[in-house]
């Protein structure tokens, strides 16, 4: 019993890692995506179109980094939703400024 202890303890301490690991990406995540909606309206169209062409040439470096490295899908299926969310919201029409 006591190997069993010892086992659960070491799961319990990994889970609670991965746990701590997880609520900073989430909160980065949180800060970014604010940043952007707080930024975004603020940008001209010719600011937008240089962004997205940067921002298109960022995410095609990312993804050769790691074309030999197996990802799940569910990565892959959330980089490219994001990644196609920001792009149409660079694509829309910024408000008027008054």
């Amino acid at each position: 019993m006591n190997d069993t202890d010892k086992v659960l303890d070491q799961v319990v301490e990994l889970v609670a890692a991965n746990t701590k690991k997880m609520g900073a990406l989430g909160a980065r995540a949180l800060v970014l995506g604010k940043f952007f909606e707080a930024a975004l309206p603020s940008l001209t169209t010719s600011q937008r179109v240089e962004i997205t062409r940067s921002f298109r040439q960022g995410i095609e470096d990312a993804l050769a980094m790691t074309d030999d490295v197996a990802l799940p899908a569910e990565y892959h299926s959330a980089l490219l939703e994001l990644t196609n969310a920001i792009l149409t919201a660079l694509g829309q029409q910024p408000p008027r400024r008054q």
